[in-house]
C-alpha cells in the first residue's frame, strides 16, 4: 500500500505531467498533428517501416484506430504504404522524406520544452530522473508484454 505522501506526490506529478504534455503538444505549432499521429511518427522514426498491426501494438491501440491514424498521416504525405517484396499482400507503413522532416521539426520543438525543465537540474539529478523514468516505463511495458 502506498503512503499518503507518495499518493499526494503522485497526484501532483500527474497534474504537472498533464501540463507538460499540453506544452509539448503546443510545440506542434501549425502542423496540425494530433498527439496520436505524432506518436505514430515517432515509432516509425525510431523503428523504421512496420506492418499496421505492429504499429498498432506498439502504440497500444486497436487496428482500426491505427488505420485511421495512418490514413490521416498519408493524406498529409507523412507516410506511405509500400508493398512488401516478400508478401505482396502485406503493406508496411513507412515515413516519407516529408514525414521524417516533419517529425524532426516537431521533435526539436518538443525537446526544447523538455530541455527547459531539465536545465533547472544538476547533471546528476538529470541522469537520476532519466534512469528512474526509463526503468519504470520499461518495467510497466514488460509487465503487459508490450514495448
Amino acid at each position: 500500500m502506498m503512503s499518503e505522501d507518495i499518493q499526494q506526490t503522485a497526484l501532483k506529478m500527474q497534474i504537472v505531467a498533464t501540463r507538460l504534455l499540453r506544452l509539448a503538444r503546443s510545440a506542434h505549432g501549425d502542423y496540425r498533428l494530433t498527439s496520436a499521429q505524432y506518436s505514430a511518427l515517432s515509432v516509425l522514426y525510431e523503428r523504421g517501416p512496420l506492418a499496421l498491426v505492429e504499429l498498432a501494438r506498439a502504440e497500444r491501440v486497436a487496428h482500426p484506430t491505427m488505420s485511421r491514424i495512418v490514413i490521416g498521416l498519408a493524406k498529409i504525405g507523412a507516410v506511405s504504404r509500400p508493398v512488401q517484396e516478400t508478401d505482396r499482400r502485406q503493406r508496411a507503413v513507412a515515413l516519407t522524406q516529408e514525414g521524417r522532416a516533419l517529425y524532426e521539426r516537431i521533435a526539436g520543438n518538443r525537446t526544447a520544452v523538455m530541455a527547459t525543465v531539465l536545465g533547472r537540474l544538476t547533471p546528476s539529478a538529470r541522469q537520476e530522473v532519466l534512469d528512474v523514468v526509463t526503468s519504470v516505463v520499461t518495467e510497466i511495458e514488460g509487465r503487459d508484454g508490450r514495448s
